[in-house]
């Protein structure tokens, strides 16, 4: 599919319709993933910006498309639907699993929230799970926003440097994976360290 998208773009200069093209593709892999709309973004913030989109512009249509589809799990996920939810997680995931993230949205959501684009493979359920674990919107929306302003960012910055190089593009987002799930590592050790050196503190 990509490869067809990029014979289109070496043919086809951007016209205006670029940048709402951008904000589309990040609402469409926001809602529904894994659809591969991360390599498609810097593909086509690239183009957009050859055709004189600016870079600010290039990430606000990819930060406004993530945060609607972001709001639109989120109210999936909260009243509304919340008994659609849990039956469907209870059939996908072990029940004590799904309580135990609830648990750990409720005390650390807004953190969570703030980061959620960059843990691989959960993050817009983690939206979803927010709204279901009976979060408000007004303190859910603050850190999803900072995320997907984080997260688009970093996606223009890629599109602007790297270009349209398919192979380029997915080696750099295998890497950026890895980086983060490093990083994502780390985190959890010294969360656990600390927790650990807390208990021994009130032991002694």
């Amino acid at each position: 599919m990509i490869e067809h998208i990029l014979e289109y773009l070496a043919n086809n200069p951007p016209g205006i319709w670029a940048g709402p093209l951008l904000g589309i593709i990040a609402f469409v892999e926001t809602l529904f993933p894994p659809l591969p709309g991360d390599i498609l973004f810097i593909i086509m913030a690239s183009w957009a910006m050859t055709g004189g989109l600016s870079f600010t512009l290039t990430a606000l249509f990819g930060v406004a498309g993530c945060f609607l589809a972001s709001c639109i799990l989120f109210f999936i996920g909260h009243s509304p639907g919340r008994k659609f939810v849990d039956g469907w997680l209870s059939r996908k995931m072990n029940p004590i699993r799904v309580e135990k993230a609830k648990s750990l949205i409720k005390k650390h959501g807004p953190a969570i929230l703030a980061g959620s684009r960059f843990i691989p493979g959960v993050r817009s359920m983690l939206v979803l799970m927010a709204g279901t674990s009976g979060m408000r919107f007004t303190v859910a929306a603050l850190p999803v926003a900072i995320s997907a302003i984080a997260w688009y960012i970093i996606l223009s910055v890629a599109g602007s440097i790297i270009g349209n190089n398919l192979e380029a593009v997915e080696e750099f987002m295998k890497q950026f994976e890895v980086w983060i799930w490093i990083l994502l590592g780390v985190i959890v050790v010294g969360l656990m360290l600390k927790k650990r050196l807390f208990k021994r503190r009130q032991q002694e």
